[in-house]
């Protein structure tokens, strides 16, 4: 298993202990807002790699999985209806980096200054 996906499993299993430990429920005004705030940051980053993992895969990538287009993978991975998994692959193809023929090199996003704010959350 690689790093990216340990990671994943990680904060999966923190807030799933968070959640079972009921330690929301307990917070005060202040604190339940500083979990929104940390909520929501944590959110567009989950988007983010949701993004940046379709926009780094192949063409072929969702016929590998048994899947028509991208658009059904993302329907069944992400447990998404289909105008939701179509917003994330049209970001990813506005972020999407081609290789360069020459030097295998990454490119240039089509939009790099919307592929910087994705990755900032």
């Amino acid at each position: 298993m690689n790093s990216t996906v340990a990671v994943l499993d990680g904060v999966v299993s923190d807030l799933v202990g968070m959640l079972r430990a009921d330690a929301v429920g307990t917070l005060s005004d202040a604190e339940k807002l500083a979990v929104l705030l940390g909520a929501g940051k944590a959110l567009r980053l989950l988007e983010a790699v949701v993004v940046e993992t379709v926009a780094s895969a192949d063409v072929d990538f969702a016929n590998g999985f048994g899947c028509r287009n991208l658009n059904e993978l993302l329907q069944r991975a992400l447990l998404t209806d289909a105008p939701g998994a179509a917003k994330v692959v049209k970001a990813a193809d506005a972020v999407h980096r081609e290789i360069s023929v020459t030097s295998g090199e990454r490119l240039p996003a089509r939009y790099p200054a919307l592929r910087e704010a994705l990755l900032d959350g």
